[in-house]
């Protein structure tokens, strides 16, 4: 990065466990990756191929400073889905469909050979997941059964990641992005919006709301999504099972109870 570069960065917006985000310039955003994480070679790959495409940021370089790499986006307006539902839950319904369209929408995008193998990726998380010897020779055997697919695959697309946008829905976080089945993604995206936990600190009473809200949402999201894509979802039972048991090597020990428990009734099937 140059003196000139340098002097583009404006005050931090936010951070994750990745990344930090600073404002760029007069309309990007820039966000740098933290020491020890390579999430912007996925990025840039997952946004070079929907360039063009009017569902996520568009890239517009790649910048090292301090030791750290970073992306260069385009900066967007508007609200993550995930913030909108909460607000506004009579909305619930259109924002599964757009939740649904958008995700079809990136399914259709062949996606880099570059890009991580998914199906891969899930093996080596159900290897990681500290599982019952059981039910990890069940995810694996299921994965090994399992088709791979060439399609642009998001990794971690929930509400959260969407920014309902001026202009449109718009996709945000590709650092998990992958090369895989979407089917495979469009699995995650059903098993979290059924049985991911609520986020720490949220109140008892707007958890039951979560409960009740998220069930429509979940529904929602599945019909539309069935409607938009122009082939039969295969192995969805299967796919399922396979990110049950790859979440649990996320370490949320919240929800490890529940989702050992569906594999428990998935190995007794």
């Amino acid at each position: 990065m140059t003196a000139a570069d340098a002097d583009m960065i404006g005050p931090k917006l936010g951070e994750g466990r990745e990344a930090e985000v600073y404002a760029w310039g007069s309309g990007e955003v820039l966000k740098l990756y933290r020491p020890g994480f390579g999430g912007h070679h996925t990025e840039s790959l997952a946004l070079a191929a929907l360039d063009g495409q009017a569902v996520a940021p568009k890239l517009i370089q790649i910048v090292e400073f301090d030791g750290r790499t970073g992306v260069v986006l385009q900066r967007l307006g508007g609200t993550d889905m995930l913030t909108w539902v909460e607000r506004k839950p009579w909305q619930v319904w259109d924002c599964g469909r757009i939740l649904a369209a958008t995700h079809a929408a990136i399914h259709r995008t062949v996606a880099s050979a570059q890009l991580p193998d998914l199906r891969q990726v899930l093996a080596e998380r159900i290897r990681d997941a500290g599982l019952p010897q059981s039910l990890e020779r069940l995810a694996l055997h299921t994965l090994d059964q399992l088709p791979g697919g060439d399609r642009l695959c998001h990794g971690d697309y929930h509400p959260g990641n969407v920014l309902l946008a001026p202009g449109g829905a718009k996709v945000i976080d590709w650092a998990a992005g992958a090369c895989g089945p979407a089917e495979a993604d469009h699995a995650r995206t059903l098993m979290l919006l059924r049985w991911a936990n609520p986020l720490p600190g949220t109140p008892v009473l707007f958890r039951a709301l979560i409960s009740g809200g998220r069930r429509l949402l979940a529904d929602a999201y599945a019909r539309a999504y069935r409607k938009a894509v122009p082939q039969p979802l295969r192995h969805m039972d299967s796919w399922l099972v396979v990110n049950i048991a790859a979440r649990l090597s996320e370490g949320i020990d919240a929800e490890r109870p529940k989702l050992l428990a569906l594999l428990g009734r998935a190995a007794t099937r």
